[in-house]
């Protein structure tokens, strides 16, 4: 009995069966998981850039965040304005393409067929043809709930984002509470994952801009059409960390084909691969500079496990949640020399 009192008081202990209890608490909020995660990155996404703006304007706090929501909101509609009629129109035109390549291609032509023939007299064929429909129609049942996620979140992070001084002020009363060891682990763990998980989303969105410039530029002088669709197509992908590039291949060479035949496929893959070897030794090194890295392998076994554990979401979190544990275990430190939060530490004194 001894043994796990004083097991019970050591600070690691403490610290690791806070994280237990949180990770339990988060899996009984599972069915949340996707709106508070939303809403933790657009409000690190708002706050951060409000804050500089304070600073060089000297402007009121409040204000620098409804300017940035402002702009976001105002950029995001007009895109979509803009863009959406164009997108349309260049989506009309892959069919057409995709026709023309297969009558072109007398191989293919033959294949496709013969295989439309055994389609239309396998039952099992058409069984599967309705399995997927039905999935695809509760796929598009999830992009309804997807989208209420996302409006749901960006009202969340803007309430939270304009009283985030209340709010850390009202935070910082728990830790003078009797339980103040157990909220001063709370506040630790969580700032430090929000903290690798914002530098990490954050480098990635300026890591994807970048490439997205990049490759519409390329793209543009190789004269692929539906330059719209197929930059919007690289930019989505690109949140991806690491295996965005790959899976962004497959719409690629499928438009490219279409448009250019095999020759065309290999320009674009040449472009990916040249692109890719930019932000590998360029680009990827000097934005994570001071953020949390992990190697290309470890970064790929992390990827496929958290997809099959957490879905699409694992995709997004999936690094910031192994750097985050590796971070914990003293494996990989993101915060170097910074052990406590200067305010815990005040508060403990």
């Amino acid at each position: 009995m001894n043994y796990i009192g004083n097991f019970l008081k050591r600070k690691d202990a403490q610290l690791y069966l806070t994280l237990i209890f949180l990770i339990i608490v988060i899996y009984t909020l599972r069915n949340f998981i996707g709106v508070i995660l939303l809403t933790t990155i657009f409000s690190y996404l708002a706050i951060k850039p409000s804050l500089f703006f304070k600073k060089q304007f000297k402007v009121p706090y409040l204000l620098a965040v409804i300017l940035m929501y402002v702009f976001g909101l105002g950029l995001f509609i007009s895109a979509i304005t803009y863009a959406a009629p164009l997108l349309v129109e260049q989506l009309k035109v892959i069919p057409n393409m995709i026709s023309k390549a297969i009558v072109d291609h007398p191989y293919l032509n033959k294949n496709i067929d013969k295989l439309i023939n055994q389609a239309i007299h396998s039952s099992e064929i058409v069984s599967n043809s309705k399995n997927v429909l039905i999935t695809g129609l509760r796929e598009a049942g999830h992009v309804g709930t997807g989208f209420t996620h996302v409006v749901l979140a960006i009202f969340l992070s803007f309430v939270y984002s304009t009283s985030h001084n209340r709010l850390l002020k009202f935070g910082h009363e728990f830790l003078k509470s009797p339980y103040r060891e157990f909220f001063k682990n709370i506040y630790y763990l969580a700032r430090k994952f929000v903290l690798i998980l914002g530098k990490i989303i954050e480098t990635q969105l300026l890591i994807c801009s970048i490439n997205t410039l990049l490759m519409a530029i390329g793209l543009s002088l190789l004269k692929m059409p539906s330059l719209l669709l197929l930059t919007i197509i690289i930019f989505i992908f690109g949140l991806v960390p690491v295996a965005g590039v790959l899976i962004s291949i497959i719409p690629l060479g499928l438009i490219a084909f279409a448009s250019g035949g095999l020759i065309r496929v290999a320009e674009v893959i040449v472009l990916v691969v040249v692109i890719h070897l930019f932000e590998s030794y360029f680009l990827h090194p000097r934005l994570m500079a001071g953020r949390t890295d992990l190697p290309v392998f470890v970064a790929f076994i992390t990827l496929i496990i958290m997809s099959e554990l957490l879905g699409g979401w694992g995709l997004i979190v999936g690094l910031p949640i192994v750097s985050f544990f590796l971070d914990i275990l003293g494996v990989h430190s993101s915060e170097k020399k910074k052990k406590m939060p200067k305010t815990v530490k005040k508060n403990d004194q």
